[in-house]
């Protein structure tokens, strides 16, 4: 490790999500962002200084090679997260990767095990798990608040231009509204059941790109709960997340994102809101940082075997609905 006071990060990939990233590490404490690499130097040179990094380099490579950083954050586009998150630990630096971590279980495997194998901490990023919100919304649950929970519903869904070099519509950049949006929905339902789902139906707008551009699931799940959950990147979806029970209900607005909920049961109406201190991505940055500390390889929270469930789950939802990456071996 660095600086004892500091924990350094790294940026591999400039991207709309990284300016999020950096707004979120103005209020984390003991961290920040120290160096960024893309796949132009003079690119990668450019943003660092116009958003007051030190420096910017070509390769994620080249700054491993140069810079001392404690953590990486990888944002680049789905397939070229495998080669990234390699690269830095290989390095021995600790590696926080965008969801999805890779574009299908195959991928996430070679990750986790070569995290694992190395000692090396990596978390998929994530960021809806750590929301405090939640911490709310699991006590009313945890309390019988809303009696038993039947019915979970989630959607994630924005009506997006069709523009087929697009990573949204590129089979090449693994596009598809599952893995960009879809998991937030299934994260939800898996983070209030505590599992996967034991039994589901899938459909699917498949588009012209041959890539999924809505989405929609129906799910059981152990012990008896369902879900309806769906995603789009051609459609605007209904943004809350509701949890139904027998007594009463829980909306999270915004669910992805969310800072406040709504407790419904009779006549009562009871709202929490804890807003964010940035724009909710400091949270998982403080898991990182908390981790990296404490010599954990693993946060309690997104343990990875979690993200390899996910990574298995949303290969069995393409499978049924036909779609499947270029690059992946047996497609077409």
């Amino acid at each position: 490790m660095g600086d004892a006071d500091e924990i350094r990060f790294g940026m591999v990939g400039h991207g709309h999500i990284s300016g999020q990233f950096l707004a979120a590490m103005e209020v984390v404490e003991g961290a920040h962002v120290g160096a960024v690499a893309g796949r132009n130097a003079e690119r990668a040179k450019a943003f660092a200084q116009a958003q007051g990094i030190a420096t910017g380099y070509g390769s994620v490579g080249e700054m491993l090679q140069a810079e001392q950083l404690d953590a990486v954050y990888v944002c680049t586009p789905h397939p070229s997260h495998e080669e990234a998150a390699a690269a830095c630990i290989d390095a021995g630096v600790a590696v926080l990767v965008e969801k999805p971590i890779a574009p299908n279980l195959a991928g996430a495997t070679r990750i986790v095990e070569a995290a694992r194998y190395a000692g090396v901490f990596a978390m998929e990023a994530m960021w809806t798990r750590f929301l405090p919100i939640y911490g709310v919304v699991r006590r009313w649950v945890d309390e019988g608040r809303v009696g038993d929970v039947r019915l979970v519903t989630a959607s994630f869904g924005f009506a997006a231009p069709v523009m087929p070099e697009h990573r949204l519509f590129d089979p090449e950049q693994a596009g598809g509204s599952l893995l960009d949006v879809g998991v937030y929905p299934l994260t939800i339902a898996h983070w209030l059941y505590g599992s996967h789902p034991v039994e589901y139906g899938a459909f699917a707008l498949v588009g012209e790109t041959s890539v999924d551009e809505i989405v929609s699931i129906a799910a059981a799940y152990p012990g008896g709960g369902l879900a309806q959950l769906g995603c789009a990147t051609v459609a605007t979806l209904e943004s809350s997340a509701v949890i139904a029970g027998t007594e009463g209900s829980i909306e999270v607005p915004v669910f992805w994102a969310a800072d406040r909920a709504i407790l419904r049961a009779g006549e009562h109406e009871e709202i929490e809101t804890m807003p964010h201190r940035a724009n909710g991505f400091e949270y998982e940055i403080e898991e990182v940082v908390g981790c990296v500390r404490a010599g954990r390889t693993e946060s309690e929270s997104m343990p990875l075997s979690l993200s390899l469930e996910m990574a298995g789950l949303c290969d069995e939802i393409r499978a049924r609905l036909g779609v499947a990456y270029p690059f992946e071996e047996g497609s077409d």
